[in-house]
């Protein structure tokens, strides 16, 4: 039996005529009248056609779009399309600044828009964790080491409220009772709970109800109170009497927050516990514990029957880990628990205390305070309806937020060594939103070819761009220098469609929203990219020569007797296998799989000779791109057609 030729025994194997291998076998083509050389994408079928600006548009002949027209849930979605994903990701994002994405003022659809502004017009100097916020009646109040500070006019205006608080005793909690105000303070070695009747009082009348214990933290909850004395809490009538400590920690443990959760009272603490303490005939009897292991719950609150919770863990140097959860109440043999507790979201900058210490709830989100930096802290946003988490209004200073409220639709909040900062009338001058990444499902490289914005008629010296960047990494970094801007809008709706011309596998899509009169807000409606892919999966359909005569460039034809009985037998061996295809000219490389040998074919040409071959069919990704071309006389490669786009 003669030997095959192989890329070992032959060390220039076009020399010697030969068109190809398949991995080490060196093969001559049959290529010849109506015996072409095809190599083509793989076939398409036709995608359903839905409405325009539907996230994840299918449509027909044109590519596929990714789009966004409603951002509602929320950030910290790094890659559009992935396999675990649902139905909630088509309506989130990976990050945003300054831009309000729960915007639904319309009642029928949501839009993107810039949030207000937030003032300081109080300085706060404590870098303890005693900038507590509560509204008593009309009256707004922060502590400030030993100093109360009242608004009366929703926080646009501070002064310093008198009390009769003994010198050198530091406020360390405020809890307000209809439009009485309860405040604790201790100087480390005695304390006191003084009463400030706001409804009536004029500035600096006050009564002092109690002068003992070290008294730390208060809060109001089903009409009375909790009071905390080093490591134990205690119920308070409000008037003279502190009752025995419900629950005592460990050494050196607190108390960090409380809240009415309606069967219950929930109490954190920083031992690691959540406490439950349930009312039975007018005293608070304790009732369950939950173990939040290898965390330090700091603050809780209660909404629409949810529980959120914030904790902290302490990682090595100066960085804290902050965490956000909401759970269940649960309750099991007459024990009230917390079940099903999932993060919402997880905050880890490096050297930064990222722990939230204060939540605050209204009728549709839950909002949290977080520092993010060593000059930028933010209020974060948890909205109830969809689920989704966004960052939201900005002070610019860098302090952790232990107090948050809001009055007469205004949110204020505290950030501890600055303010007290409130939430302005003005629009920030700028936001942006970053998309998650886009791949439709592929690791193939696409053809990205088209972006669109549409928004509601922008009002003057408003401005809108779409950029985007090809680097996955540039998910992280909104100033990454990989940004391209695609579109800028001053006026009209949008609603073109602007050339893009980028070949990646991912896409990261960036919209900002500006002004220069910020008493306006641009209002982005939906922002979408159009990609068409990059034909990479192809078919190869090749007739080898496998009869026994050789043709040699510039020599005589011989005839080796067995030789493609040979040839054949080593297809046959092939088939099913895993090969590397080369084409030596033009030059292609396709790595696949063998699909089929056919049947040896004889065929005779127009000079009477006689051809033996079979057609080779090899399924793969192709590694380099030709020209498309077909014909008899060369090697040819056919129309290519699209690839189906998706999971």
């Amino acid at each position: 039996m003669p030997r095959v030729a192989t890329t070992i025994n032959i060390s220039n194997p076009k020399r010697y005529g030969y068109d190809l291998r398949l991995d080490n076998i060196l093969l001559r083509t049959a290529v010849g009248g109506g015996r072409d050389m095809v190599i083509q994408s793989t076939d398409v079928t036709e995608q359903g056609v839905n409405v325009k600006q539907n996230a994840e548009d299918f449509t027909t002949g044109i590519g596929r779009m990714f789009s966004r027209n409603n951002f509602s849930g929320g950030s910290n979605l790094d890659t559009a399309h992935r396999a675990d994903g649902d139905a909630k990701d088509t309506k989130r994002f990976w990050d945003s600044k300054g831009v309000d994405v729960f915007d639904n003022d319309l009642g029928t659809s949501y839009s993107l828009s810039l949030l207000h502004t937030t003032v300081s017009n109080q300085a706060l100097d404590s870098t303890d964790n005693d900038n507590h916020v509560a509204v008593a009646g009309t009256n707004i109040f922060v502590s400030n080491d030993e100093t109360l500070y009242k608004s009366t006019d929703g926080g646009n205006n501070w002064s310093p409220q008198s009390t009769n608080l003994t010198a050198g005793y530091e406020i360390k909690g405020l809890a307000a009772h209809g439009s009485d105000l309860y405040i604790t303070a201790n100087n480390g070695s005695a304390g006191e709970i003084e009463l400030l009747p706001t409804a009536n009082a004029t500035p600096g009348s006050s009564t002092q109800k109690m002068s003992a214990a070290i008294y730390d933290k208060i809060w109001s909850v089903k009409g009375q109170f909790l009071v905390t004395i080093g490591n134990a809490i205690h119920a308070y009538d409000g008037n003279t009497t502190v009752g025995s400590a419900i629950i005592t920690l460990g050494t050196g443990e607190t108390f960090t927050d409380v809240c009415d959760a309606g069967a219950v009272v929930l109490a954190t603490a920083s031992d690691g516990k959540i406490y439950s303490f349930k009312d039975i005939s007018g005293t608070l009897t304790s009732k369950g514990q939950t173990e939040i292991t290898g965390e330090s719950p700091t603050c809780i609150v209660e909404s629409q029957g949810i529980i959120f919770y914030g904790t902290k863990t302490a990682q090595t140097g100066s960085t804290t880990i902050g965490r956000l959860y909401r759970a269940d109440l649960t309750v099991a043999d007459d024990l009230y628990v917390l079940a099903n507790n999932q993060l919402i979201k997880q905050w880890d900058e490096d050297s930064i205390d990222n722990a939230p210490y204060a939540l605050y709830t209204t009728r549709d989100s839950v909002y949290c305070g977080i520092k993010e930096s060593a000059s930028t802290s933010y209020i974060w946003r948890y909205y109830l309806p969809t689920g989704g988490i966004a960052r939201y209004w900005e002070a610019n200073a860098g302090g952790n937020v232990y107090g948050i409220c809001q009055v007469n639709e205004k949110f204020i909040f505290t950030v501890s060594a600055s303010g007290v900062y409130t939430q302005s009338s003005v629009y920030e001058a700028s936001g942006y939103l970053v998309l998650p990444a886009a791949d439709f499902y592929t690791a193939e490289s696409k053809q990205w070819v088209g972006a669109e914005l549409s928004t509601e008629s922008l009002p003057a010296n408003t401005e809108v761009s779409v950029s985007y960047s090809t680097k996955f990494e540039a998910l992280n970094n909104s100033s990454d220098s990989s940004y391209v801007t695609a579109l800028t809008q001053t006026g009209g709706t949008g609603d073109n469609e602007v050339q893009v011309e980028e070949v990646s596998r991912y896409l990261i899509g960036k919209v900002t929203l500006s002004t220069t009169n910020t008493s306006n807000t641009p209002k982005v409606k939906s922002v979408q990219f159009r990609a068409l892919p990059r034909p990479e999966t192809v078919v190869a359909q090749i007739p080898i020569n496998i009869s026994d005569r050789v043709n040699r460039p510039g020599r005589k034809p011989i005839k080796v007797k067995g030789l493609g009985d040979a040839l054949y037998n080593t297809l046959r061996d092939k088939e099913g296998d895993a090969v590397t295809l080369e084409i030596y000219d033009p030059n292609e490389i396709i790595r696949g799989v063998v699909e089929r040998i056919s049947y040896p074919v004889q065929s005779n040409t127009e000079v009477g000779s006689v051809v033996q071959y079979a057609i080779i069919t090899v399924r793969g990704t192709r590694q380099n791109v030709v020209t498309d071309v077909t014909s008899t006389e060369v090697f040819g490669i056919n129309a290519l057609g699209l690839i189906r786009f998706g999971a």
